[in-house]
């Protein structure tokens, strides 16, 4: 065994002999007193094996000494390979160190070269990048050539029917014309004849004034005779007393008598005269009111004629006006400006394990009236009284109509339901007359006749958007009205006509209502076409066990309608 192992290991058990030693003095133990020297057992039992204990103590003095030369040559042994081992790692660090060196300029070229090689690689994917890129412009070109050709096909065939609408919408300018034309012609022919008959009126008004004028003469000179005959009767009286003075007096009386006689006789003469003078004064007259009596016949005729004219002339306006459409523009802005908006408070059982919740629902709409019905209409969706994805649990509903230009609210009491349920008609119990007449409302209308346009305007009431489109109605059922999506103009953006828009005719009228994406309910006979037994009071009259059961129904009638309707 190695010496400096051999001596580890015997520092290493000394080490653990004194970790392990106790120095405590034991119960019972003999104190050395007084120079006493105190001998172990152990001792002592070698003493008896014939040991002293001198000869113990120099066999281990011996045996340290031993072990001190020992240790000082294997202290040298190990500073030797301490210093010869310092040299070998001194050797050892200095080729390290020109190996590092070598390593650094190695790592040096390697950076160079990887650096050249990611630039390659850069630029390899850089190429392939590229070649990518013009792959791909190329199958862009390709589609885009391909794309190109249709639409150069499309745009041909819209160009020919373009030219065939233009050839058409010619022809029909053309027509129109030639109608203007002749109705300007008629016009004017009429203005004529009224403006002939304006100055016959005003000659015979001439006439009128130069017979009262006559009148009024005849009517003075009538006088002058009236005053002669006062003046004639005052003679009479006079005469009168001249004969009771007469009839008094005695003496003279036959002459008096006489005198009296001749007098009376001329008196008889003027009266007689003045009768005649009356009578001539009566046939004069006569003849002036025969005058006047015919000039007003002729004036009544006048009057007649230029009724008659004013008449045909409203006539022709009417359908002039008739046929005169309004644009886009107008009949939105006519819209915006008149509507109205419609707020329902209800209350239904929908809330957690079937708690009452109140809730409020709004909408755009407009007043709509036929003769003096007044009332409005809405497509049922998202109200309280919606039939999809499933009818409400009502407790309770009221509502109100309010706008800019009414003057205060107008409570709802009922509403009823068309003959397809998901369109509600409200009756305001109001006069739309007296409406127009106070406020500043304009008040809808459905068009008499719906068809004469082929175009119609689509107005979002939810969002205020609003576009053009071609319809038609339905080949089979004439409640509907198709919308066309395909010929939609659009100025506020991307529109598409969705449930409860509303749609107007080109002369500002109501034609209906949308259901879906592609179908209108068509606003005619509304009379006839209410859905039996559906109308349900708001408010205070409200009668929630009535209500429900009737939506749940119309619920179920709903999935009867024609598949495109629903």
């Amino acid at each position: 065994m190695n010496r400096s192992l051999l001596l580890v290991v015997c520092d290493f058990l000394l080490l653990s002999i004194l970790a392990l030693a106790r120095f405590d003095v034991p119960e019972g133990a003999i104190l050395a007193q007084d120079d006493q020297k105190v001998v172990s057992k152990e001792v002592i039992e070698r003493i008896s094996d014939g040991e002293s204990y001198d000869d113990v103590v120099a066999e281990l003095e011996a045996t340290n000494e031993t072990l001190l030369e020992n240790l000082s040559s294997d202290k040298d042994a190990l500073v030797r390979q301490k210093e010869q081992l310092e040299e070998q790692i001194l050797q050892r660090q200095q080729e390290l160190e020109s190996k590092e060196q070598e390593i650094a300029s190695r790592d040096q070229v390697i950076a160079g070269n990887e650096a050249a090689i990611a630039q390659a690689q850069k630029d390899a994917a850089e190429l392939s990048r590229q070649r990518a890129e013009i792959a791909q412009k190329r199958e862009e070109l390709l589609q885009s050539n391909a794309a190109s050709k249709k639409e150069l096909e499309l745009l041909a065939k819209n160009l020919e029917e373009a030219k065939k609408k233009q050839e058409e919408l010619s022809k029909l300018k053309e027509r129109k014309e030639k109608e203007a034309a002749n109705m300007r012609v008629e016009l004017a022919a009429t203005l004529e004849k009224a403006k002939a008959e304006e100055k016959a009126a005003e000659e015979a008004k001439a006439l009128l004034i130069d017979e009262k004028k006559r009148s009024d003469a005849l009517v003075a000179s009538t006088t002058k005779i009236d005053q002669k005959i006062d003046s004639l009767n005052q003679g009479l009286e006079g005469v009168g007393k001249d004969l009771r003075t007469v009839g008094e007096g005695l003496a003279g009386v036959g002459d008096k008598i006489t005198t009296v006689t001749q007098e009376v006789s001329s008196v008889k003469e003027d009266v007689s005269k003045v009768g005649d003078e009356v009578s001539g004064v009566k046939a004069t007259m006569a003849e002036v009111s025969e005058e006047v009596s015919g000039v007003g016949s002729k004036v009544e005729n006048i009057k007649k004629e230029v009724e008659e004219t004013a008449a045909v002339q409203k006539e022709n306006f009417e359908k002039l006006n008739e046929r005169q459409k309004q644009s886009l523009n107008e009949i939105f802005t006519k819209y915006e400006q008149n509507k109205v908006l419609l707020e329902l408070e209800f209350t239904h059982k929908g809330g957690f394990l079937g708690a009452e919740k109140t809730e409020k629902f709004s909408m755009d709409s407009i007043i709509l009236a036929d003769g003096s019905f007044a009332y409005t209409l809405v497509h049922a969706k998202d109200s309280p009284f919606r039939l999809q994805p499933r009818p409400r649990s009502l407790v309770s509903v009221k509502g109100s109509l309010s706008g800019k230009k009414l003057q205060k609210p107008i409570a709802i009491k009922e509403i009823a339901f068309m003959d397809d349920p998901r369109i509600i008609i409200i009756p305001l119990y109001l006069d739309p007359k007296k409406l127009v007449e106070t406020t500043d409302l304009e008040i809808f209308s459905a068009p008499k006749n719906p068809y004469l346009f082929s175009e119609a305007v689509v107005v979002d009431s939810q969002k205020g958007r609003f576009g053009q489109t071609n319809f038609v109605r339905d080949e089979k059922d004439s409640r509907y009205i198709k919308v066309e999506h395909s010929n939609f103009t659009f100025l506020t953006g991307k529109f598409d006509p969705s449930k409860s828009d509303l749609v107007f005719s080109q002369k500002g009228e109501l034609l209906g209502i949308m259901v879906n994406n592609n179908y209108a309910f068509h606003v005619k006979n509304l009379g006839a076409r209410l859905h039996p037994g559906s109308r349900t009071l708001l408010g205070n009259s409200f009668e929630a066990v009535k209500t429900n059961p009737i939506l749940d129904s119309l619920g179920k009638k709903l999935f009867g309608l024609e598949k495109k309707f629903r």
